[in-house]
């Protein structure tokens, strides 16, 4: 099975939180990840603000950081070219999205992903709403 999990679901991965478990067992069903060309900064960012916060030490951004690049070595990623661009405007004239987001779910359907993974309800609904089979992470 192809799943495209957005940054909201896949941060779940590297950070124990509500939801982490749904989004392993996905990972586990999962023959072939397929992420948005921005979904790495996203999670850089996601643990950048934390480490600057406080909540994160510096071995343990550089721990979940190594993870994350060695997750990303095996997952497909999709660049943002003229068909995902035209996939995520029209998810923006159909819902309210940020671009981000529409980005995530253009890039799912460019990729024809069988499951499209996300932790935002916002952008669940939209996802359905252009046709995409959707799992919302909501633990």
């Amino acid at each position: 099975m192809r799943i495209l999990f957005d940054t909201s679901a896949l941060y779940k991965r590297y950070n124990i939180e509500p939801g982490r478990d749904q989004v392993l067992a996905a990972s586990d069903r999962a023959t072939e990840v397929v992420v948005a060309a921005h979904c790495k900064s996203e999670i850089a960012s996601a643990l950048n603000r934390n480490r600057h916060d406080g909540f994160l030490n510096a071995d343990d951004y550089g721990r979940i950081m190594r993870d994350v690049q060695g997750d990303f070595a095996d997952f497909t990623l999709m660049a943002l070219d003229s068909q995902v661009e035209a996939h995520s405007i029209s998810a923006m004239e159909m819902s309210r999205l940020r671009a981000m987001d529409a980005l995530h779910i253009g890039t799912a359907q460019a990729a024809r992903v069988d499951l499209f993974v996300t932790a935002d309800r916002r952008q669940a609904l939209a996802a359905q709403a252009v046709g995409l089979k959707t799992e919302l992470i909501t633990a």
